[in-house]
């Protein structure tokens, strides 16, 4: 009698256990900007490189360059099936291209 109710026990709290490892929710898709503030742009070479190897890492739409304000602007498609943006990725670029990253902002467009 006692093994019976050990053993309805236990089924029971496996089956509730089991439902919690299967409850993850996949995050929406979302356009996200990021505005990276450069410094140490000397070349039109450099800033071509920089935007068009930032411009080929998976789900970025676009990479655009300002030269006024010296800020990159980049926005990537994230959620859903889409990874989050490497900033490592970003970083190797610009140390390969001798520029230097002083700070960037993240928004959430859509």
């Amino acid at each position: 009698m006692l093994k019976r109710i050990l053993v309805s026990v236990f089924c029971v709290l496996a089956i509730l256990s089991s439902q919690n490892l299967f409850s993850q929710e996949i995050a929406p898709e979302r356009t996200i900007e990021y505005t990276i503030k450069l410094n140490k742009v000397k070349r039109q070479a450099q800033v071509d490189s920089v935007t068009f190897q930032t411009g080929k890492i998976e789900h970025v739409a676009t990479a655009l360059f300002d030269w006024n304000t010296y800020q990159m602007v980049v926005n990537v498609k994230e959620g859903g099936a889409n990874p989050s943006l490497s900033m490592e990725e970003i970083k190797a670029i610009l140390i390969k291209n001798n520029v230097a990253l002083v700070n960037f902002t993240k928004k959430t467009i859509k």
